[in-house]
């Protein structure tokens, strides 16, 4: 079956939506939104998403078109949807601010531990 130039660019559109809604990020087509959302995919769903994309050029070309696997991107896209619905994003804000405070009270406690470690030594404690 031949790649749909049509069906890969709603394809493309639907996967650039869940990318923006679900990562953050900002871009309006996928090969930038793919780019951009880097490492917060897995390795084999960015291999997946270069395979949508690749896909997509394929189809610009007529002659190219015709021995493009039409459905290899749709299952990619299957694979990366699967994927992002998954997702929670205010649950990664939630656990990625809880991160930041457990952090930063570590550091202090560090310093205050520090501080009456240096007050002991030097006999005013």
């Amino acid at each position: 079956m031949a790649a749909d130039p049509l069906q890969l660019d709603r394809l493309s559109d639907r996967l650039t939506v869940l990318l923006r809604e679900k990562l953050g990020v900002r871009a309006d087509t996928l090969p930038v939104a793919l780019r951009r959302a880097g490492r917060k995919l897995p390795r084999r769903l960015r291999q997946d998403g270069e395979a949508i994309v690749a896909a997509m050029e394929r189809s610009r070309n007529p002659r190219l078109a015709r021995v493009t696997d039409g459905d290899g991107p749709e299952r990619a896209a299957r694979r990366i949807e699967a994927y992002l619905s998954g997702l929670d994003p205010t649950a990664a804000r939630a656990r990625a601010r809880a991160y930041l405070f457990a952090d930063l009270a570590f550091r202090l406690a560090v310093v205050i531990a520090l501080v009456i470690g240096v007050l002991a030594w030097r006999g005013y404690v």
